[in-house]
């Protein structure tokens, strides 16, 4: 249990820039080995480069915690952007962050509302249920006997971000090339002054309640005299987390149920609201004994450009439906590839671009993809992915594309965890003739 975080400014360059060197220095001794190395010791050393520098890098952000950790998550669980040794590593981040004690969680209360948690709530357990890179969950009792989930920030982490994005450059460079590096954490940043400003979650909650409406789909009621920018409180949704639900072993059915509203969410927000809930942590869909779906935590919303998710469904229908030309032309008019390029270069990419578009389009060949008999399809997707490494610098970076990318992504993920049978086809993407 945490009773204080690295706030300051110059305490968190220290810790950020110690993490940075060790990274670092470990590079430094690998490449200054390498030359003597055989080809098959060459290959085992940098595996085992990788595997120490992404310990040091998952040890030092954990001590940073807050919003350096939460962007060197998703740049690696969610985005793909550092070696795999590396996001074994902060995949624990997930599951390994230890809340702030009861002090510092009556504190929060009490700037953030004006008032003790027993003078706000008829009941406040100040131990938390939840807890995050940037905040943690407690259960309350209003005095109308509601049953509630107060999340609280972290104290400072939004006077953090600014300089954490720096922090990561540093970090980070030894394992990201910058052109892909500085665009990704642009648009993370932006996301997360969003993210840790609750009022604004409040309003992202308020905006789902009235335009998602789904069966089987809950969205939390918000208190709003209950909350400020640092303080969110909000109805205490019935039922489990997905990854704990999955735990009591469901039936099939009742998997595949869950998946297919899971994907609906998905489908209606994108391409009729046009703005989607772009955290596909299984913690944030709680089911119900009913298979209903409770979704929470908005802090990572995306609003898309109408123009935008047009040319997105375009591209993703010529990829369905196997039509590779018209699915290369769309990433140009993206602004994905360059069109300037030379021919050579432009026919390696549409290369890759064509072997992508196979992998992604085999989840509208059947009416259901089961992802019990393809275990590997996400493993098959990063074999793909990782065939265009060499050709990245060609490639420019479309900030739509990072969330909108990361949840698409996210969800095949939690899918194929699931074992889930899913129908892709829908009738925005999906047209055979």
């Amino acid at each position: 249990m945490i009773s204080k975080l690295p706030i300051g400014k110059i305490e968190r360059a220290l810790s950020g820039s110690s993490t940075a060197a060790k990274v670092g220095s470990k590079v430094l001794l690998h490449y200054a080995k390498r030359s003597f190395l055989s080809k098959d010791a060459r290959t085992k050393a940098e595996e085992k480069m990788i595997q120490e520098g992404a310990k040091t890098l998952f040890t030092g952000l954990s001590l940073l915690k807050g919003t350096a950790l939460k962007m060197a998550q998703q740049l690696s669980l969610e985005m793909d952007l550092l070696p795999e040794a590396a996001c074994r590593e902060l995949a624990k981040a997930y599951h390994q962050v230890p809340p702030i004690n009861r002090a510092l969680t009556r504190k929060v209360i009490l700037n953030g509302l004006g008032k003790a948690p027993e003078e706000m709530f008829a009941s406040f357990d100040l131990k938390a249920f939840a807890a995050a890179s940037l905040g943690q969950v407690h259960s309350a009792k209003d005095r109308d006997n509601h049953h509630l989930a107060v999340k609280i920030q972290y104290p400072g982490i939004a006077n953090t971000i600014d300089g954490d994005i720096a922090l990561l450059r540093q970090i980070l460079r030894p394992m990201i090339q910058s052109d892909q590096l500085l665009p990704a954490l642009a648009e993370v940043g932006e996301r997360l002054h969003e993210e840790v400003n609750y009022l604004t979650e409040l309003e992202n909650l308020k905006y789902f309640a009235q335009h998602l409406h789904l069966k089987n789909v809950v969205i939390p009621k918000v208190w709003p005299d209950m909350s400020s920018e640092t303080v969110l409180t909000t109805s205490l949704l019935p039922g489990k987390p997905l990854d704990k639900w999955l735990l009591d072993k469901p039936d099939q059915d009742a998997i595949d149920q869950v998946a297919h509203t899971l994907q609906q969410i998905f489908i209606k927000s994108l391409y009729e609201l046009h703005v989607i809930h772009a955290d596909p942590n299984p913690g944030n869909f709680i089911i119900a004994d009913d298979l209903t779906i409770g979704l929470v935590d908005f802090g990572c919303v995306k609003y898309l450009d109408p123009l935008f998710v047009e040319q997105y469904r375009c591209l993703s229908k010529a990829i369905y439906c196997k039509k590779n030309s018209e699915h290369f032309q769309h990433m140009i008019a993206l602004g994905v590839i360059a069109e300037n390029l030379d021919a050579a270069i432009l026919d390696k990419i549409r290369e890759i671009s064509d072997v992508a578009g196979r992998w992604f389009s085999r989840l509208c060949e059947e009416e259901q993809f089961d992802f019990r008999r393809h275990p590997n399809f996400i493993a098959k997707g990063k074999e793909v992915m990782r065939q265009f490494h060499h050709l990245r610098r060609y490639a420019q970076v479309n900030p739509n594309f990072i969330f909108l990318d990361r949840t698409r992504y996210g969800l095949l993920r939690l899918f194929e965890q699931m074992g889930a049978r899913v129908c892709f086809r829908n009738p925005y993407e999906w047209n055979i003739l």
